[in-house]
Formats: structure tokens, sequence, C-alpha cells
């Protein structure tokens, strides 16, 4: 829900403020360019918005504004009750490092968050946390480089190798504390959210989980900016209700995730899952939240990442999380997803691609959607 204020009403902001808390409620403010400031109420907002005639009636209220779709937080779109529609502004998702740097999710740049699929060894976590600021630092760009490691693995069968847990998180805090770098990694379980976000600066709920309630409620209480991706038999809509679970508790730093999905057509080998690239234009235009791209699990074959990441780029993404490994010699040692993992030389020139097309590419494919309505 979306309040427009009259600025200077303070006693009126105390009191939205004060209404909001006592339902769980929080609200942001943001100065507009006229005589009007924008209140956000964050959170589940029913209790809130049965009294809207008491809301409205408050000295200095121009406009109560409400989603026009079930996602009430994250909706793009909202509308007043005379059905005046109001196009919200895409939100910005910030992840601080440890060299204190912002990696803005939404900031209209493309953030690269790279990694191994997990940390098995010290020095294979560092080698590879190394190498990705060194791309940073290549390209002038390592406020939009991060870290992404899986400590626990959801796997299929339950023999195959599950991750390091928390000895993981421990190799993935080192490797910040030695480049900076901050991470994400997977939680999985609802009782683990508070261990695992006292050391990841941005939590990832995986596929797998994209429905685990708790979980997703779990995230949104504890407050931490989450990577959210979709299940890989979800519909769109699903996604965004599952982002609302999160932004229910208060917490709108989602970043959406798209990683393809399971059909009749990923068993013929050239994919493991099958990309919906319209799904990132079609969240972009229907949420505020950033949407990335994982090449990885799209593509399960480490040589079509390439082709599949710069095919995302044409949807304007506004990031991407690629598993990477810091040598090929590695990859007969990786327990996990290893034909997937682009060496990191070669996603050194896959930064250098997804740049050449900012600069020439996007420019381009911006005006096209301006005029087509599709931002």
């Amino acid at each position: 829900m979306i309040i427009e204020l009259e600025r200077g009403r303070q006693s009126s902001l105390d009191q939205i403020r004060d209404l909001a808390a006592r339902f769980g409620n929080r609200i942001e403010r943001s100065e507009g360019t006229g005589v009007y400031d924008t209140i956000l109420v964050i959170g589940d907002n029913r209790e809130f918005a049965a009294r809207l005639d008491f809301i409205r009636g408050l000295p200095g209220v121009q406009a109560v504004w409400e989603a026009s779709a079930g996602y009430n937080n994250i909706a793009r779109v909202v509308r007043s009750s005379d059905g005046k529609a109001l196009h919200r502004d895409r939100r910005v998702v910030e992840v601080k490092g440890a060299d204190g740097k912002l990696r803005r999710f939404g900031g209209g740049k493309h953030i690269f968050v790279c990694g191994p699929d997990s940390p098995q060894t010290l020095e294979q976590t560092l080698a590879t946390a190394r190498l990705a600021r060194a791309v940073g630092e290549k390209f002038g760009i390592t406020e939009r480089v991060m870290l992404r490691g899986g400590a626990f693995k959801p796997r299929t069968r339950p023999i195959d190798w599950r991750g390091l847990g928390m000895k993981g998180i421990a190799m993935l805090d080192a490797a910040r504390e030695d480049t900076g770098l901050p991470y994400v990694t997977e939680v999985m379980d609802h009782s683990l959210v508070e261990q695992i976000g006292q050391h990841a600066d941005m939590l990832q709920i995986g596929t797998r989980n994209a429905q685990n309630f708790d979980l997703l409620e779990a995230a949104g209480r504890f407050g931490k900016p989450v990577i959210l991706k979709r299940g890989f038999g979800n519909e769109a809509d699903e996604w965004f209700y599952s982002a609302e679970y999160i932004a229910n508790q208060g917490n709108l730093d989602i970043v959406l995730c798209e990683r393809g999905m399971k059909t009749l057509f990923t068993k013929g080998g050239y994919c493991r899952n099958q990309p919906d690239l319209n799904a990132c234009t079609h969240a972009r235009k229907q949420t505020i939240l950033p949407v990335i791209f994982d090449p990885s699990h799209v593509s399960g074959d480490h040589r079509i990442v390439a082709e599949n990441l710069m095919a995302a780029c044409g949807h304007l993404v506004d990031g991407s999380i690629t598993e990477t490994v810091h040598a090929e010699s590695f990859r007969q040692d990786q327990l996990c997803d290893a034909s997937q993992a682009l060496v990191m030389d070669a996603y050194c020139r896959l930064v250098e691609a997804v740049l050449a097309f900012e600069q020439h590419v996007q420019p381009h494919m911006l005006a096209i959607n301006r005029q087509t309505g599709a931002l």
C-alpha cells in the first residue's frame, strides 16, 4: 500500500507509523519531487487496510493506493479508490561488502555473482574468490562483483554429497575477509536462517524451497537481502507470491532469480533446465524487484553457459549468478555440478562481453522498451 502525504504533516506521519507498527507493519518514506511524500506500508497489511477510512481522513493525506495484483508489497502497479493507476519505481537492493562497497541490484548495472558450486577446501574457495576480485579490478567494477557458494546442498539423491555445512560457511567467511567481497549462500531450513544469516551477506532460497513457506517467512523476518530462485515447476505468479511471503514479514530486499524449468524438452542432452527468458521481462513489468539470471542451471554444460547469459542480457536482467571453478584441473575433484562450472579464465571473458553489451547494445534495448512500454 502507498500513501501520498503532504510534506510537513509530522503528526499524520506519526499516526500512520504507529498504526502500521500496531499491526506488525513498517513504513518507508521517500521524498517526492512536489509537495507530497510517498509512504510505503510494508508487510501483511490487511489489518492496516481495514482502517483506510481513518487513514484517508488524516490531515495531509492526498491519496491511498492499493496493489492491483495479489502480491501487494511487490506489485509494480497500484490503484487508488477511483481506479487511477500508479506505476511504482523499481526497487534497488543493496548488499554491502567488507570492502565498504555497495552492490546495487537494480541500479542499472549488471551485478556479477560467481563462485564455486560449493566450498570444498579453503584453498579452492580462496583461489576462486581472489580470481573473482581480480576480474572486478581488471574492469574497474569491483563494486559489481559478489561471491556465491552452497555450504548446504539440496540433492535429488540422498546418497549424494550435500556440502560441508557450517565448515563451508567458515570458508566463505575467510574468502570475504581475504578479498572484501560479500557472499550469498543457500539456506534450506527455517531453523537455520538465523545461524547462517549471522555470517552471510545475502541469503539464497533455492528452487526446491521456492514454496517452503516457513522458510520464506523466516528469511523475511531475519531481514537480510534474499535471492529467491523460481521453483522449477512454478508459474510466474507463484514465483511472485513466494516473494510476497518474504515481503509480508517486512523485508522488501528481494532479488528474483530465473533458473529454468523442468520440461519435456530438457532430457535431450542440450540443456539441464528450460530457460524462460520471457519470465525475466514479465517479472520486471509486474513487480518492483530486481531480476537476475542463472545461466549455469539452465545449461548443465559449461560450454553453453556464455550463450545463455548473453541471451538473458537481451531481456535486461539486473545481474547473474554463475557457478565457476578456479582451474580446469579441479573439475575432476568437484563433488557437485562439475560439468556446468565455468572456469574463471572463461568467466573473465564473459564479463567483458556483458560489459560490451551494456555499452553498445543495452542503450538500444532500453529505447525499444520505452517505445513499446516494456520497461
